[in-house]
């Protein structure tokens, strides 16, 4: 009889370890399952801040081009840092901010501020709020300077020419230069940059003819 009960007693006893330890790998597989569902969720969050943030500088840039029809003609001729408007193609503008160390290149103040010193920096619109999303945009007349179309040069073919000085209208993101194809027109860049909730930052890019 002594020797089973103490054979009982360590069966008991074996039991409450394994138990235990199972208790343990179901935690721990609830913990991962947990954080594998916030991550997704967050993914998913995030996925949905960016696609609202490109539709808020969708509305932003059917505004920016009103303003264009609404000041049509001479008044484009001249820059309007005021409301962010530059006669001036400015290929040397830092458009996203991405290579802010290069002071040859000009700056956007997207959000405002000082501009800092020894560097050239553009102004943009006044913001818009969209749903939470603040946006604002920068316009640049794909000219070489400010003034009359036909004394000033303006976007021409690349290879043409029809005017000396080459081709306006190459954006350069990231070192990475982007020619224009046009004719003998007016084109202006309309370049909106929309910040939302948790760090979303959105940028479009519009080439309109006028």
């Amino acid at each position: 009889m002594a020797l089973t009960r103490r054979s009982s007693r360590r069966q008991r006893g074996l039991s409450l370890l394994f138990a235990l330890m199972a208790m343990v790998v179901i935690a721990l597989a609830s913990v991962a399952l947990v954080r594998s569902v916030d991550t997704s969720s967050l993914v998913i969050g995030n996925l949905g801040f960016k696609q609202d943030a490109t539709a808020a500088s969708g509305q932003m840039t059917e505004q920016a081009l009103v303003w264009l029809q609404n000041n049509a003609g001479p008044t484009l001729q001249q820059n309007m840092a005021n409301v962010g408007y530059y006669a001036a193609s400015m290929d040397a503008v830092d458009l996203t901010g991405a290579n802010r160390a290069n002071a040859a290149r000009a700056q956007v103040l997207w959000n405002g501020g000082n501009c800092p010193a020894g560097s050239t920096c553009l102004q943009a619109s006044p913001v818009q709020t969209f749903g939470g999303n603040q946006a604002r945009y920068i316009i640049t007349r794909l000219c070489a300077t400010a003034g009359s179309p036909a004394a000033v040069n303006c976007a021409v073919p690349p290879g043409s020419a029809a005017m000396p000085g080459g081709n306006r209208g190459a954006a350069d993101y990231n070192n990475q230069t982007m020619q224009l194809l046009v004719n003998n027109s007016v084109y202006y860049r309309v370049v909106v940059r929309v910040q939302g909730p948790r760090g979303t930052v959105a940028f479009t890019e519009t080439i309109v003819q006028l």
